[in-house]
């Protein structure tokens, strides 16, 4: 569903919140509301306005995002919490054995006389990497090191964020955007906000950084997904890689 009409409304009503809003608020002043709550900057000056606009679309994004997996029912499930747990041991598991091989593979081919100087440094910097990796990994699993262990609330965002980006882009479609962990709906959560600004859950209550809150909500993404549909599947529900190292 994208709801067109519903859009429009939403842009027409960010329009006239902005038209509405009086000159800039002091700096102890809230700037807008967001779901009843007070959102300040330090400053909102002028010459700051920029940053306390960033600052509140960030938190809008965040605050509008959890209204929206609340609402959905897409909350982390202890099955997905394990899949992904499942995945990054998995991962860890091939990694080390991947980059063993390859240690094994540069010492033959550095045992050789054949090759180049240029082609020699190259590869002995590869291996020292490799070595001091799988030193590293000696220590933590001797307890020299600590082991880095994600916690659940971060794998919990990653799955959320994961089923948000999936659900908005089913309902509202719009401009899909690429970042290193996959595809995001950009678009779509612009949609979503706008109808909270339609609805009044936001409210920016200074014209200066209303002005340029709206212009970073509609700004396209930094880098835009083309070329037929975007798939949101994460990348734990993917198999892993056979292999990412160079030659």
């Amino acid at each position: 569903m994208r709801r067109r009409a519903g859009l429009r409304n939403a842009t027409l009503a960010a329009l006239t919140c902005i038209a509405a809003a009086g000159p800039a608020q002091s700096a102890s002043a809230p700037v807008a509301q967001v779901f009843g709550a007070a959102f300040e900057c330090r400053d909102a000056a002028a010459d700051r306005a920029t940053d306390c606009a960033r600052a509140l679309l960030s938190h809008v994004r965040a605050k509008v995002a959890r209204a929206f997996v609340a609402q959905n029912r897409l909350d982390a499930t202890n099955a997905e919490l394990e899949r992904l747990r499942e995945y990054n041991r998995a991962f860890e598991r091939h990694d080390r054995s991947q980059r063993a091989r390859k240690l094994a593979e540069l010492d033959a081919r550095l045992a050789a006389d054949t090759l180049a100087p240029g082609e020699r440094e190259r590869l002995e910097a590869f291996r020292t990497v490799l070595v001091r990796l799988a030193r590293y990994e000696a220590d933590v699993d001797s307890g020299v090191e600590p082991r880095v262990i994600v916690d659940d609330e971060t794998l919990r965002n990653w799955i959320e964020a994961a089923k948000l980006n999936a659900a908005l882009y089913a309902q509202f479609g719009g401009t899909v955007g690429l970042a290193a962990y996959g595809p995001y709906a950009h678009g779509a959560m612009r949609a979503l906000i706008r109808d909270h600004v339609a609805r009044g859950d936001v409210r920016v209550l200074d014209s200066t950084v209303a002005t340029l809150f709206f212009a970073a909500l509609d700004a396209p993404p930094r880098l835009a997904h083309t070329g037929g549909a975007p798939d949101f599947t994460p990348f734990w529900e993917r198999p892993i890689p056979p292999s990412y190292l160079s030659d």
